[in-house]
């Protein structure tokens, strides 16, 4: 019952095109998460003249906070979610006792003194290949719950 980024998508694309359309992405976020970089796909009977579908698209998303950076026809058997190879995510961490302006939301602040090397040395042992099925959930339609982590 929240807002959601494929629901503005869809949304757009209704009054563009006239037509419901369900919106594909290649992954979810977690409320509270920014994407960047993120790829989704719908199938629309309509044809626009390159850049014209992507500026409609923005138009109607105002006042979201999303932007369309590009929208290409596709093969017919692109699909954003299995055609993705692979996903990178950022964490980041401010170590600062002053409050956050610009990144509140976006950053997690730490005021006290990190050990840098300890984070670094820990971090080691994240990477590589690793189950992950304890961490699936029950409906995970992923081929296998292995995943590298570079």
């Amino acid at each position: 019952n929240a807002p959601t980024v494929q629901g503005a998508l869809e949304t757009a694309v209704k009054a563009i095109c006239g037509e419901d359309v369900r919106v594909h992405g290649a992954g979810r976020t977690d409320a509270g998460v920014h994407a960047r970089g993120q790829v989704a796909h719908c199938d629309i009977a309509k044809h626009f003249p390159p850049g014209r579908f992507r500026d409609g698209l923005n138009a109607h998303l105002r006042p979201n906070p999303i932007g369309v950076l590009a929208a290409d026809i596709v093969p017919d058997d692109f699909e954003a979610r299995f055609s993705a190879i692979k996903r990178h995510y950022l964490y980041r961490i401010t170590n600062t006792r002053a409050n956050l302006a610009l990144d509140v939301s976006r950053v997690w602040r730490v005021p006290r003194a990190l050990d840098a090397d300890a984070m670094h040395a820990a971090a080691q042992r994240l990477l590589g290949k690793h189950d992950f099925t304890t961490f699936r959930d029950t409906e995970c339609q992923a081929k296998s719950p292995e995943k590298t982590l570079d």
